[in-house]
């Protein structure tokens, strides 16, 4: 059997299977009842559920009015289907060809077609401002989308680019017979949507920036959402007030960073109040590889061997986040995309050695004079090196302890704290020695995490020109080699090679030096509701989605 017919095989059967492939509604499921999300510190949310601008696109609603193709959970890599059913590979991954779902309406009572998912994606061509997912581009294989026949689209790719699908999967699918009216996307705040999801727009309050939304009797999953009525308090919340909120049972979820949430919200009432923090991406400490010593590979791996990594996660992450894998791929994909003979390696990078760490130094000549300052081969005292960050609190708190750490072996370090616009500006430029920051590349496979680090049409030759994403401004060509081989092919025998690859350089040559894990924040009370995404069942790992929507009933 040819890969790409196995592969429509499997998807298939997993749509079959699958909860939100479900079509008939669980008889013991109470329905009827309210939700109701309260953000934190955002307010004056417009009234704008334009999808192809960034305001629309935040909008807790917009995702859920306009579904996209398919949802591909960026943690597990778990592919749900949506508006789409199944997809195949053809011509050697230059053409993608995905089936759509039979049956489906515009909530104004037009029939979904393949017609719109084409026009959807060349208005984003024609309208490059509107193109948030990075579907057209000179990164990009994406050369033509065509409607064929009624229930299905096909892309054809100029080079194979088999990752664009999760990008491809993302996008939000509008109604051709209002958005070809439309002149200017970017101006437009659509403030009466008309989408294929789970619930319709209902009312906005602007005095207390809270949206409402109902039903959709017309769903294409028959018998969801199960809830009736779609609250969204956007109203601009301190974290204490956001918790005061839950605990009166006058919100059902949110999605705030508590440092203490065990104390304050959990422990309040333990069977009801709940959360979940799971791991999305990882904070790193980025080397200036275009920078002596940081271009040197032995000095990087002494510096990582020095760090005790360990007090991070009670110190700077309250017990929350644990401890990182070197190669940075997160907990839920290391089963899949972890290669198993690197265990050993990746451990020893984790282990605080300062001792080792010296040796190594020593090894390329750099030692310590008798007042315990690190000297470069030439004999010179190291200068200080600055570490920059955003402020953030775990983020500072790492910084005092990394610094005390390297002083062990003779290097002193400088912190230095930035407010947001000016820390990117360094970080892009390349303007820092060492930095804290999450990683900059993140989905479904540790592809995304890579291709965003070391691909070099995102990086940047000189100190001072702009970097895409390649904040540590490392390439190597074996791994821009696997990076392509992943990209072309849609064997994943071939593309978890692709990836042991890279992931043997990045513990060998250690680019960066992983933290900690990194996760989101999610709590919810099971007072009135249940059936959340939960770390016993993650089906939905991002903020708010369609999942949650369609899946959260009465209890």
């Amino acid at each position: 059997m040819k890969k790409s017919l196995l592969w429509i095989f499997v998807f298939v059967l997993i749509v079959s299977i699958v909860t939100i492939g479900a079509t008939n509604a669980t008889p013991t499921i109470k329905y009827g009842g309210t939700i109701t999300i309260v953000g934190v510190g955002q307010g004056s949310v417009p009234l704008n559920f334009n999808p192809f601008t960034p305001v629309g696109a935040g909008m807790e609603f917009t995702t859920v009015i306009y579904q996209s193709l398919f949802y591909v959970d960026a943690i597990t890599g778990e592919t749900y289907p949506l508006l789409a059913t199944s997809y195949e590979w053809t011509d050697n991954n230059l053409e993608l060809v995905v089936n759509l779902r039979r049956g489906v309406e515009w909530t104004d009572g037009t029939p979904f077609t393949s017609k719109d998912v084409a026009f959807t994606f060349n208005f984003m061509k024609e309208n490059p401002a509107s193109n948030l997912e990075g579907v057209w581009g000179s990164t990009t294989g994406l050369q033509t989308v065509e409607a064929s026949g009624t229930n299905t689209v096909i892309f054809k790719f100029s080079t194979p680019d088999v990752p664009l699908l999760y990008y491809i999967s993302q996008v939000p699918i509008v109604p051709e017979h209002i958005w070809a009216k439309i002149k200017d996307p970017l101006t437009t705040t659509d403030p009466n949507p008309i989408g294929t999801g789970p619930i319709i727009f209902q009312s906005y309050n602007p005095a207390n920036d809270t949206f409402v939304a109902v039903k959709n009797p017309n769903y294409w999953m028959k018998g969801r959402p199960y809830l009736d009525k779609f609250v969204y308090n956007a109203s601009p919340l301190s974290p204490t007030a956001v918790i005061e909120i839950m605990l009166k049972h006058e919100a059902d979820y949110t999605y705030t960073f508590f440092p203490n949430v065990k104390k304050v919200w959990a422990d309040k009432d333990p069977s009801i109040n709940k959360y979940w923090y799971p791991t999305t991406n990882t904070n790193l400490l980025y080397f200036n590889t275009q920078k002596y010593p940081f271009n040197n590979p032995v000095f990087r791996k002494a510096i990582d061997l020095a760090i005790n990594k360990e007090p991070f996660r009670q110190k700077a992450e309250a017990g929350i986040s644990g401890m990182g894998n070197p190669t940075a791929i997160i907990p839920g994909q290391q089963k899949e995309w972890l290669d198993p003979t690197l265990t050993s390696l990746a451990s020893s990078l984790n282990t605080y050695n300062p001792s080792e760490s010296l040796k190594l130094l020593e090894s390329i000549g750099f030692k310590k004079n008798q007042s315990g300052q690190l000297r470069s081969p030439d004999g010179k005292v190291l200068p200080a090196f600055s570490l920059i960050m955003p402020t953030e609190t775990d983020f500072i708190t790492m910084a005092d302890m990394i610094a005390a750490d390297l002083k062990v072996i003779g290097i002193n370090v400088t912190v230095n704290t930035m407010p947001w616009n000016t820390f990117t500006a360094s970080r892009d430029t390349g303007e820092y020695d060492m930095m804290i920051c999450w990683a900059s590349g993140w989905g479904p496979t540790p592809y995304y995490l890579y291709n965003g680090e070391f691909n070099p049409a995102y990086s940047a030759t000189k100190i001072g020109e702009s970097v895409v994403s390649d904040y540590g401004r490392y390439t190597n060509p074996l791994i821009t080699a696997a990076l392509n081989v992943y990209s072309e092919t849609s064997d994943l025998r071939l593309q978890k090679q692709a990836m042991y690859t890279i992931e043997r350089i990045v513990l060998q040559d250690v680019p960066f030096a992983v933290l900690t894990n990194r996760t989101d924040n999610y709590e919810y009370s099971e007072a009135t509701l249940t059936g959340w995404p939960s770390a016993s069942d993650p089906y939905n790992s991002l903020s708010v989605d369609v999942l949650m929507y369609v899946n959260v009933h009465l209890k």
